[in-house]
């Protein structure tokens, strides 16, 4: 009898041991700042192919083979910056996004450059979803009726939420005519209703695409990702945009994980999800950026044949060379550069002005010693910019020279003239 009883309470404490805690993954593939990218081309330090969206389709293939649950998102900035993404006015970026499955995208700034009907009649012909939390209608403060404000995804049996953020900088950052009758809500608001109305509908793991942009040291009080998730919990990861900076490894702010892949389509994000299925939540989250070079992954051949036709559709005209450069032109966001000099030598000579200014910002490429073709050229100044005359007087000048050495958000690049600062 007695040894009965132990077998029985042996067969009790057997029985009353909790399940143990399955864990499994949910792999993100991310992209942002794409800006038209859709070509290889050389790596600046190795020289080997780099980049574009026909590599990038071979990585994603592997990657989504390999994973039980997978998503590819994207944080914005599509198509300006090249021939084949301007001049189709985001078309062959579209295409590219359609052919590779992307399950959710954030409109960044430059996809108003065109002007709004332009950006909402290529997010109609997109099949992948464009969602925003924060676009309204300025005069009735609805949703705009272009991007979703959210959307939920059956992950194999998890539910995933996913909203997006432009940034509210808009009036700063476009031209006014392009975005008359829009309200860019505030972030925090928007981040804010966007998670309760998930969690409401059962989000398990919620997702922000962000093309806010991070805060920078040297400007501080600036808004970014960091903010946001500071003052919104309840966001597991925030795939972001607009800064042009990659974050290495991610980084951690709090449970959050904020990752950013830098620009142009010449790296891959992965994110790794750890959620766990008792406690139905992401337990631990990782991040990594892998460089996606030609040799290394090779092309989709789909989306290698979807490329080359826009590239002889809208591209190959500007595959001539021009000119010829006896040394390397280099750009710098926050010091004078032989790029900036140059292009500002220019514009002085050809409107015959006293003095020429560029901003750091919008000189896009640099060049190595050698051939230059018109794409370059292209590649190197990609908006649609005037160059406009005007005359100002010495304290005006010297306002502007304040604001232009002070490095928010660049430096000002200047031909005709000395200036010394402190």
């Amino acid at each position: 009898m007695a040894r009965l009883r132990t077998l029985v309470l042996g067969l009790c404490a057997l029985t009353a041991a909790p399940a143990a805690a399955k864990t499994f993954p949910i792999v993100v593939v991310h992209t942002n700042d794409v800006h038209g990218w859709i070509l290889p081309r050389p790596d600046k330090k190795t020289g080997k192919a780099v980049g574009g969206a026909a590599v990038f389709s071979a990585y994603v293939k592997k990657e989504r083979a390999a994973a039980d649950r997978f998503l590819l998102l994207d944080a914005g900035d599509w198509w300006q910056g090249t021939p084949e993404g301007s001049l189709s006015k985001g078309r062959a970026v579209g295409e590219v996004f359609d052919a590779l499955r992307y399950d959710a995208t954030v409109p960044g700034n430059h996809e108003y450059d065109a002007g709004e009907a332009a950006l909402s009649g290529l997010i109609r012909g997109m099949k992948t979803p464009v969602v925003a939390s924060n676009i309204a209608v300025e005069a009735t403060g609805a949703p705009s009726p272009y991007v979703r404000p959210f959307l939920i995804k059956d992950v194999a049996g998890v539910k995933v939420g996913i909203f997006g953020l432009i940034t509210t900088q808009m009036k700063r950052l476009a031209f006014p005519q392009n975005i008359a009758g829009i309200a860019f809500q505030p972030e925090e608001d928007a981040a804010r209703k966007a998670v309760a109305a998930l969690k409401a509908q059962g989000a398990e793991v919620v997702v922000m695409l962000s093309h806010v942009g991070q805060e920078y040291p040297d400007r501080p009080g600036a808004l970014g990702d960091d903010t946001v998730v500071r003052k919104v919990p309840g966001i597991d990861l925030v795939v972001g945009g607009h800064a042009h900076i990659p974050i290495e490894g991610g980084r951690k702010v709090g449970g959050t994980l904020i990752v950013n892949t830098g620009c142009y389509l010449d790296k891959a994000g992965k994110v790794v999800l750890d959620f766990d299925d008792q406690a139905r939540k992401v337990v631990a989250s990782s991040a990594t950026l892998t460089p996606l070079f030609v040799d290394e992954f090779g092309e989709e051949p789909m989306v290698k044949a979807l490329v080359e036709k826009w590239r002889l559709e809208v591209g190959v005209a500007l595959d001539v060379v021009i000119a010829t450069a006896a040394a390397p032109f280099t750009r710098d966001r926050f010091k004078d550069s032989d790029m900036g000099n140059w292009m500002t030598d220019c514009l002085r000579s050809w409107s015959k002005t006293d003095l020429a200014f560029q901003n750091s910002g919008g000189i896009r490429k640099d060049w190595a010693a050698g051939p230059v073709r018109q794409r370059d050229v292209f590649e190197l100044m990609p908006f649609d910019n005037h160059v406009t005359t005007v005359y100002m007087k010495g304290s005006q000048l010297k306002d502007l020279f304040e604001h232009g050495v002070g490095k928010a958000p660049g430096m000002l690049q200047l031909s005709g003239g000395t200036v010394t600062y402190d």
